[in-house]
């Protein structure tokens, strides 16, 4: 099978090499790439098999020429077994050129519209169906159901239990399974049905249960939505896109609170249902139509997705492919793997959990991202503490906007920077930093004024949540088995401090809340820490990357290395 193409007269080059059927091979920055990612200078049409009886079988291109074997034993693909065959046959530009440069561009357009509009929506409800509890408090739910303070707190933190427990089960399954346009939209539109229900609960143990419930469907969801992107972007674009992505989670903070402030003030009594009641029905009932809109409009993975043209499908999966230097999926990374590890683990679920747990990589990322959640945690009380400023309901459904807009903002600015500088530390650390001003503020002053202001600081700390999961999704990129099970491993990390948090900020500390804001501070430190620890242990393996070794299966030879 020949990957070359002749080009027209004017060329420099009358034979150029074109890659598999794979509209866009992923680089991230695209035609500006090189400036940051100058990984390696490997054509895709170096994966022709035929070629590969030829010792002296050479890719000609404008300024170079590159063995076929050189190239054939450094990325490991064959393009006529790859995904049974599916993309033989199918012709792309060589990389790096202006015609292949344009098509990357078109197809990564086309992506965005697919996958991100849509998931923004959903995190926006997930969000909402999760923390509205909060906002339900400002309304008559404790006493409706005759809540204690530890009652209602624990309301609060059960959900974080189940959701605890299913993330990674979750994960798992969603890779073997493969087909993230139903799972995901499946899970929310349960997960919106029970937030439904609980607008009819009548007492303590309904509430607990439905909320304990809730937990397991919105388990799948982040970590899910997460583990499906790095499937589909590099990772000098990942940040980005994951930036916007959480941004719908901080729309919804800013949001919530004018949604209920609109709610609690005008549906109270209305068809004999308090207001808060109310509150959960509405979004309950958004949650559920969005799911049903998501089931048509979000692709699947690369190879699987079928509005995609051949060029477009092969172009998904090679920039992947580049973006590594290997293939990404399980049998793929098999290859790679270790003499003591059958190739056959690779493919199965607890060998994947197993080998993401054994990572002091992803274990370091856990220590951080648990540090970073601690601090975060106060998104769970976030209206409490607005309130105790002593504010009219009303202003203080309303004073939760600003700090939550400003986030959105922050976050995408910074993600933005980051992944266009290609360094993620530097950018992990001034959200924290700044949520530890905000927190030092709240602990040594009762003032109104400086208080709200330090409030605006606080969220700040989500500058780096979103940031720091595609740090980790591109510091375990194969196999994607043991990416899907590092991302819900870390995730569980991340969602444990809110079974904790709401428990810092009792009934009765406020409005001082000493432990709640001393707790947050020193995790925001050890948050900061983490992250230059990470940095450190990644400079390290990048060194035996560029001596030419290799780190869990990767090739130091075909140009990858750890995004510091």
């Amino acid at each position: 099978m020949s990957l070359y193409r002749t080009l027209s007269a004017s060329s420099s080059s009358s034979e150029i090499p074109l890659l598999n059927n794979s509209d866009h091979l992923n680089d991230p920055l695209g035609a500006d790439a090189a400036s940051i990612h100058d990984i390696d200078d490997l054509s895709i049409s170096a994966f022709d098999d035929s070629s590969k009886s030829s010792s002296s079988a050479k890719i000609s291109t404008s300024e170079s020429s590159i063995s076929t074997e050189n190239a054939l034993e450094q990325l490991d693909v064959n393009l006529e077994t790859l995904y049974g065959g599916q993309f033989e046959g199918v012709r792309l530009p060589p990389k790096g050129s202006a015609e292949r440069n344009e098509m990357e561009k078109k197809l990564k357009r086309k992506i965005d519209a697919a996958i991100l509009p849509i998931v923004i929506a959903m995190y926006m409800l997930n969000y909402l169906d999760r923390n509205n509890i909060a906002a339900a408090k400002l309304g008559s739910l404790v006493e409706d159901l005759n809540l204690t303070g530890t009652q209602y707190s624990s309301c609060v933190s059960i959900l974080f239990v189940s959701y605890t427990l299913m993330q990674v089960p979750s994960n798992l399954i969603l890779e073997k399974v493969g087909h993230p346009s139903i799972y995901l939209p499946a899970a929310m539109a349960i997960w919106g049905l029970l937030s439904m229900g609980t607008a009819f609960v009548k007492g303590y143990r309904e509430l607990l249960y439905i909320r304990f419930l809730i937990g397991f469907a919105e388990a799948a969801f982040y970590p899910g939505t997460v583990f499906y992107m790095s499937c589909w972007y590099t990772k000098y674009e990942i940040a980005k896109r994951s930036a916007i992505f959480v941004c719908g989670s901080w729309i919804s903070g800013a949001f919530s609170g004018l949604v209920a402030y609109g709610v609690l003030e005008n549906l109270e009594g209305t068809f004999g249902l308090s207001a808060w009641r109310w509150l959960f029905l509405i979004e309950g009932t958004l949650t559920v139509a969005v799911a049903l809109i998501a089931i048509r409009v979000l692709p699947n993975l690369p190879a699987t997705t079928r509005w995609l043209s051949k060029e477009e499908g092969l172009l998904s999966v090679l920039r992947m492919i580049e973006d590594v230097g290997q293939q990404d999926d399980d049998s793929a990374a098999s290859t790679h793997s270790s003499s003591t590890t059958p190739p056959s683990k690779f493919a199965s679920a607890m060998a994947g959990f197993v080998m993401a747990v054994k990572d002091p990589k992803v274990l370091n990322i856990l220590q951080m991202m648990f540090s970073l959640a601690i601090t975060g945690g106060i998104n769970t009380v976030f209206p409490t503490i607005v309130d105790s400023l002593g504010f009219s309901r009303p202003k203080t459904l309303l004073l939760t906007a600003p700090p939550w807009i400003l986030c959105s903002i922050t976050s995408v600015m910074n993600s933005f920077h980051s992944d266009n500088t290609g360094e993620r530390c530097m950018h992990m650390l001034w959200g924290p930093c700044l949520s530890l001003v905000g927190f030092l503020i709240c602990i040594f002053t009762t003032s109104t004024f400086l208080r709200y202001i330090a409030m605006l600081f606080l969220l700040q700390i989500y500058n780096s949540w979103s940031l720091g999961f595609a740090w980790m999704a591109t510091t375990v990129p194969r196999p994607p088995i043991k990416r899907a099970a590092a991302v819900a491993f870390v995730n569980i990390g991340g969602n444990i401090p809110n079974i904790i948090v709401p428990f810092l900020f009792y009934q009765g500390s406020e409005p001082k809340f000493y432990l709640g804001f001393s707790v947050c501070a020193l995790f925001a430190v050890l948050g900061m820490l983490g992250a230059l620890a990470l940095r450190a242990q990644l400079r390290r393996l990048n060194a035996t990357l560029e001596r030419g070794g290799k780190v869990d299966g990767l090739d130091g030879t075909t140009g990858f290395r750890f995004i510091l």
